[in-house]
């Protein structure tokens, strides 16, 4: 009587699991690992919860294979069954029995993986925490997040290995030892996916405002203003209080599946490349998140795809900006840290936040923010704004205790959802300010459809192999941006529309279908033999591309031939600048060839020599001057394979009759021009205002650009003409006194070899331009 009413209530309660759970599983190949007649496999569970065992019984069953409840181990038992009695055992069989090899794999299941709050016993029916529930808590925490389940499986702990590994030592030593690595396994896992422990908002706040650094700026400030400290104080607190977040596992879970359902709403797919570098140094570092700035969805798109691939969601510094009625709250549960824009001038504020990161980042949080700082309007990387990146470096260099992991991300969308917006401030109309009411109309949207979302990984960066602190601290920082932008790039997917944009915008004709396809299809084989490896290429037939951006509204498909209006060129530029990186060195290969009089390899190699440092400052091309003479080699042997470049008899280059090979020359042709109006404008005047040389050029490559063939206002973007004036500066090629520039040396070998490269006629209307 007593079995058979056993096996029912087993029966109840596999029929309960496999009702109320969808597990997702990490890594599931790792769970059924090959068994030889000599080994022998047991599995480790986190601690002993009777759902947890039946899942993964069931898991296996469904694999084909069975196991026994002796075959189950536990990391905590709750004292009933020690690990480390069980490992004595196992450790005996296996010192005994040479031809024996013992597998252990670790299995961690959690429902709801998000962190836990102190104090919070709502959490129990949502989330995974720190805290072990009884059987009712359990039981409501499968009920509510079992579809939510994720099972995460590691590499399996081999005995034979461990033992052939470590000197030898007492059986209960070995059996301790083995133990103690297999909970602290399950430690780190935890943390990794739902986080650390959340203390009580108000008693981070208190932290940081009795941080001895923070009261030290409050004495400053007293002392300088005059006023009193409790005012000041008073007055912290209420900038804290706009900092801090406010995470709710119970919004961050709610807002989970209507994601799911947005995103499949928006976008036909959402790629995500290069994630499982991220699983592993999860582990052991503290990460923080350096994503590029293409979209609002950006910080959306980041923390739900953290979340599928069971990671812990990071904190998100996010601009004040976005703190409005509703939606402020809303993203302060979610994790937003909020900001001012800038910090200049206020050593007070600047303290406060540097503190609150501090104290997040030694509780072992996960972090985000924006390196560009503000979302880029022409698609291509802004310059680094380093402020965050600063005290997050200046934080590791003063306790290393704590490992610190920098992650950039490459973001990336077939169609923007603010593509209309940003053409309109490229021509000049004021950004508008967020508002409830443009949040609400923004809802319209789900009705569109914006093509394939992509988000990729880039190399990770270990803090503690890239800073010394006998360097000073901005050194680190400029060094280590300069390498996060880099890697922002070399992790780049590569979109549809980026190639349709880069294969329509050259010339600006219209094209057939099957013309335009061919060159699509021409444009991924090259990009392909170029050894583009980090993110992904656009799958399928080019044609079918040009039907989806159709729907887009993105170019216009008449009787069999694509065009676009003058909106539509404007976009595309967007797009086209996002993989610009990619193709500079081809086309401007290409375009040497086509314009030097002499077009030999030690001429076109020389020629690029003397642009490339604005190249590389512009787009964060990750070669530097003495790695390029290998890297043009490859670029001309490419060129060469895909039919884009042919030899001459007399040791020149000629460029084929590819019309590909015209498109991609015609592409990066618009950066030298730009670069030359800047030079041409300050060999006119000798002397003139930072101001009135963006001002000047923006004029002219505003009237150009008609004659060029198509007028886009990215081309007069000021934050890309401010990037070139800073890099003649540091190059020591021009002197900032005051509020004036001046030349500061001989810039005529620059200027002709940009004016070698470049149309007669559009040389010749610049110095028109000037001359009236």
């Amino acid at each position: 009587m007593t079995s058979f009413l056993h096996k029912g209530l087993n029966f109840i309660g596999s029929l309960f699991i496999k009702l109320v759970t969808r597990p997702n599983i990490l890594n599931p190949q790792l769970l059924l690992p090959a068994l030889g007649p000599t080994q022998k496999i047991y599995y480790v569970l986190e601690s002993d919860r009777t759902s947890h065992k039946i899942l993964l019984k069931q898991l296996l069953t469904a694999q084909g294979r069975e196991i026994s409840d002796q075959q189950i181990l536990l990391a905590d038992s709750g004292g009933l069954s020690p690990l480390r009695e069980t490992l004595i055992n196992l450790v005996c069989t296996q010192e005994s029995n040479h031809e024996l090899n013992t597998l252990i794999v670790p299995v961690a299941i959690f429902h709801g993986r998000l962190p836990g709050r102190e104090n919070s016993w709502l959490n129990l029916l949502y989330a995974e925490t720190w805290h072990k529930a009884g059987p009712l808590g359990s039981a409501l925490q499968l009920l509510v997040n079992g579809r939510a389940t994720l099972v995460k499986v590691d590499p399996a702990l081999e005995l034979k290995q461990l033992l052939t590994s470590t000197e030898r030592e007492p059986t209960e030593a070995v059996a301790r030892k083995t133990a103690r690595v297999i909970r602290t396994h399950f430690l780190i896992t935890r943390q990794s996916i739902i986080g650390p422990d959340l203390s009580h908002r108000r008693t981070l706040i208190s932290l940081v405002l009795n941080d001895p650094e923070v009261q030290s700026a409050i004495e400053r400030q007293a002392l300088e203003t005059g006023e009193s400290r409790h005012r000041i104080e008073r007055h912290s607190l209420k900038a804290l209080d706009k900092i801090a977040a406010d995470f709710s596992p119970v919004t961050a879970r709610l807002l989970f599946p209507i994601f799911n359902w947005v995103w499949k709403r928006l976008y036909s797919k959402v790629n995500i490349q290069n994630s499982e570098s991220i699983q592993e140094i999860s582990k052991t570092h503290q990460l923080i998140y350096l994503p590029c700035h293409r979209s609002h969805m950006d910080y959306l798109l980041l923390s739900w795809a953290l979340y599928q691939q069971g990671l812990m969601l990071p904190h998100v510094a996010a601009g004040e900006n976005l703190n409005i009625p509703v939606i402020g709250p809303i993203l302060k549960r979610c994790g937003a840290v909020f900001m001012r824009r800038s910090f200049k001038g206020d050593h007070l504020y600047t303290c406060l936040y540097k503190s609150y990161l501090k104290h997040m980042s030694h509780r072992g949080h996960s972090l985000e923010y924006f390196i560009e700082g503000g979302r880029s309007r022409t698609g291509r990387l802004l310059p680094a704004k380093t402020g965050l990146l600063s005290m997050s470096i200046d934080t590791f260099r003063e306790d290393k205790h704590r490992p610190v992991a920098l992650v950039p991300v490459w973001l990336g969308y077939d169609r923007l959802v603010e593509s209309q917006s940003y053409q309109n401030e490229l021509s000049g109309s004021e950004k508008k300010n967020e508002s409830v009411t443009d949040f609400l109309s923004s809802l319209s949207i789900l009705r569109e459809s914006f093509g394939e979302a992509h988000l990729s990984f880039g190399e990770i960066l270990d803090l503690k192999n890239h800073t010394d602190s006998t360097r000073e601290l901005h050194t680190d920082v400029k060094n280590i941006a300069n390498q996060v932008m880099g890697s922002i790039n070399q992790a780049s997917s590569v979109t549809q529309s980026s190639i349709l944009a880069t294969a329509l915008l050259a010339g600006f004709k219209r094209q057939s279908v099957a013309e335009l396809s061919s060159k699509c299809s021409q444009l991924v084989t090259l990009l392909r033999d170029l050894n583009f490896q980090s993110g992904s290429l656009p799958e399928g037939k080019a044609s079918d591309w040009v039907e989806s951006a159709a729907k887009r509204h993105q170019l216009q498909l008449k009787q069999n031939q694509v065009c676009l209006s003058q909106s539509q060129a404007s976009e595309m530029c967007f797009y086209r600048n996002n993989i610009q990186h990619l193709l500079l060195l081809p086309g401007m290969y290409l375009l040497l060839v086509h314009r030097l009089e002499k077009p030999r390899a030690q001429n076109i190699n020389n020629a690029i020599r003397t642009l490339y440092p604005f190249f590389q400052s512009e787009l964060f091309l990750p070669w530097s001057a003495d790695e390029l003479t290998p890297v043009l080699k490859k670029t001309r042997e490419v060129l060469l394979d895909n039919n884009l470049l042919q030899p001459s008899e007399d040791d020149n280059w000629i460029l084929s009759s590819n019309p590909l090979a015209h498109t991609l020359l015609l592409s990066v042709e618009p950066l030298v021009l730009r670069y030359y109006i800047v030079l041409r404008v300050l060999s006119r005047y000798q002397e003139i205002s930072n101001e009135d040389l963006v001002l000047t050029t923006k004029s002219i490559a505003k009237s150009l650009h008609q004659e060029y063939g198509y007028s886009t206002p990215e081309y007069r973007d000021e934050k890309v003409l401010q990037n070139f004036i800073d890099q003649l500066e540091n190059q020591g090629l021009l002197n900032r006194a005051s509020t004036r520039l001046s030349v500061n040396a001989d810039t005529s070998g620059i200027l002709k070899k940009t004016e070698n490269v470049l149309r007669p006629h559009l040389t010749s209307l610049i110095d028109q331009k000037l001359v009236h």
